[in-house]
């Protein structure tokens, strides 16, 4: 893959391999959510949270949370306010 950005990820962001749910959980992800949290706010089961990580990593063929982050922030789903 080549390295753009932050990390070497997918070519294309494309997020269109992603459920509506798994939108969701990546960006709890990116908000710096644990599992357990994210179950918590989007209802889900701590299982069902952990699979659907796995699941979006694979999809998105990426290696860690880390870069679920960059990649999240990078494909414009989560703006960050920039510090002062």
């Amino acid at each position: 893959m080549a390295f753009r950005g932050l990390f070497a990820g997918p070519a294309v962001y494309d997020l269109a391999v992603l459920t509506d749910d798994q939108r969701a959980v990546l960006r709890c992800i990116a908000r710096g959510h644990a599992d357990h949290e994210i179950a918590r706010v989007l209802g889900f089961a701590q299982q069902r949270v952990a699979d659907e990580v796995t699941d979006i990593l694979r999809r998105l063929e990426l290696p860690d949370r880390v870069a679920a982050v960059v990649f999240a922030h990078e494909a414009g789903m989560l703006h960050l306010p920039f510090p002062r």
